[in-house]
């Protein structure tokens, strides 16, 4: 016998005459309709569709046994079967029989066995048999005859039907099964795939940071030579490996290389490396905080902040932010400081134990300072004024106590003003290039509070001396009025 195969959704969704249900009402008819098909009423679905009609309806039987035809069988192993007096003696159910009939499920309430695949599977009005009906079977003295009992029953037609028909469901949940898995596994292979190529534009976007390489290119068409350090590197990437150059040649906006995607790439990995900080430090517990304020280039003030902190076994200065300060006073420093703690969910009112800042007034000052500020709604942070800023102080103030000294670097500083005009840093950059191999060298204006920029300053002149010399002495010699004096 063949049996079509329906979607129970169609058959729920779509009428007799094929035209579509309309609402629950007409859905409950129908529900209906296959129940009394189940309990042997009259209908005019076609049989046909049998092997896929939804056993939602209540089914013959005990509530021990399956009610759905995902259940499977009801196979229960019981230590010690019911025993009933049947002949001559008393029987029991004997659950080896479950291995030599695989569609018997048993009732422990009832005592009885039944047949799975006709409960769920049969032709709609076949007459019910005592594996079917509710009180099941119990002969326990025939259940093994040649002709009766259990063999009996599989030689009927409507058994061997039932049997077909829960077979070729088997087989369909097992194929739809098999797709599913297939299709689950392609899906991991792509995901996969994804965070592998993801993941590769993030260590190339890290390395480039990271060695403060530039990113982008002024053309970064395919066919362009010059397409930035970024695009450059993941080419070469991809020649390397097959995985890459497939998805970093992939069409749209596939490819996680533009300059909008790359700095969300970028952002992320930025707060991955702070949350990192920020979960050493509440760690540890204890930190101190490292203070300074400058002012970049569109000259707002920066305020950057370090937290020094304790973690496996080593101390370590981690920066954590850029804040701009719109209030330069001690009282608005404080706040922004405050407010970024409190931003970084860290508990600084008993757990900071140190800041350290520059000798400005408005940061060190006893009474009113940041430091006193600070050390007023905090238990244990003590100030320390930067020993860089006080070794500088230290360097500056002996140099100017040695009156050679003294005059060799204010000597210095006019050197580099005179070099800074104009006409003269055109020859300055000329005769370097006439005289010297590789870049010029600009020479360093000097500071109070950078006595390294000092040894730089020394350094260049002490490196380019014939070059300075000669600069000074052509000038002098061109008679450009008071240029050629200074010179």
């Amino acid at each position: 016998m063949m049996f079509d195969v329906y979607s129970v959704d169609y058959y729920f969704t779509v009428s007799a005459d094929n035209s579509a249900v309309s609402d629950l009402s007409e859905f409950e008819d129908h529900k209906e309709t296959l129940c009394q098909h189940r309990s042997g009423g009259n209908g005019d679905r076609p049989q046909a569709l049998h092997t896929n009609i939804s056993t939602d309806c209540i089914l013959p039987g005990p509530h021990d046994i399956s009610q759905s035809r995902a259940a499977g069988p009801t196979q229960p192993h019981l230590k010690v079967f019911p025993r009933t007096m049947k002949g001559d003696r008393k029987r029991a159910f004997n659950k080896m029989w479950y291995t030599q009939h695989q569609w018997l499920e048993y009732s422990v309430s009832r005592d009885s066995a039944y047949c799975f695949p006709c409960r769920h599977f049969s032709l709609p009005g076949i007459q019910e048999t005592s594996f079917t009906s509710s009180l099941g079977y119990s002969n326990w003295k025939k259940a093994m005859y040649k002709d009766g009992g259990f063999r009996g029953h599989e030689k009927s037609e409507n058994h061997v039907n039932a049997m077909i028909a829960w077979n070729e469901h088997k087989k369909r949940i097992l194929t739809d099964t098999s797709i599913l898995n297939a299709l689950d596994k392609k899906n991991q292979e792509v995901i996969e795939q994804n965070r592998t190529y993801i993941k590769t534009v993030a260590e190339v976007l890290l390395f480039t940071a990271t060695q403060n390489i530039s990113q982008r290119g002024h053309l970064e068409t395919d066919a362009s030579t010059k397409k930035g350090n970024f695009l450059a590197i993941m080419d070469l990437i991809a020649e390397h490996s097959p995985l890459i150059d497939k998805k970093f040649k992939a069409v749209g906006n596939a490819k996680y290389t533009s300059n909008t995607i790359q700095n969300e790439i970028l952002e992320c990995l930025s707060d991955m490396v702070q949350e990192s900080i920020i979960s050493e430090v509440k760690e540890n517990k204890y930190f101190s905080i490292i203070v300074d304020e400058t002012r970049d280039l569109k000259k707002k003030e920066q305020l950057s902040l370090v937290l020094r902190y304790y973690y496996n076994g080593a101390v370590h200065e981690s920066f954590r932010d850029f804040k701009q300060a719109t209030e330069l006073d001690a009282e608005g420093l404080t706040q922004k400081i405050i407010q970024c703690l409190e931003t970084y969910g860290l508990e600084y009112r008993s757990n900071l134990v140190g800041q350290g800042y520059d000798g400005a007034s408005v940061m060190s000052g006893r009474h009113s300072g940041v430091a006193a500020r600070i050390k007023a709604k905090t238990n244990h942070a003590f100030y320390v004024h930067c020993n860089a800023h006080c070794l500088n102080f230290v360097l500056v103030d002996s140099t100017k106590s040695v009156p050679e000294s003294e005059t060799f670097f204010s000597l210095l500083q006019k050197l580099y003003v005179y070099m800074s005009g104009s006409y003269v840093h055109q020859k300055w950059l000329s005769v370097q290039k006439e005289m010297y191999q590789g870049a010029p060298r600009e020479l360093q204006r000097l500071s109070d509070t950078r006595w390294a920029c000092r040894y730089q300053a020394c350094k260049n002149i002490k490196d380019r001396l014939p070059a300075v010399l000669r600069v000074l002495h052509d000038i002098d010699v061109e008679n450009r009025g008071e240029r050629s004096v200074e010179a």
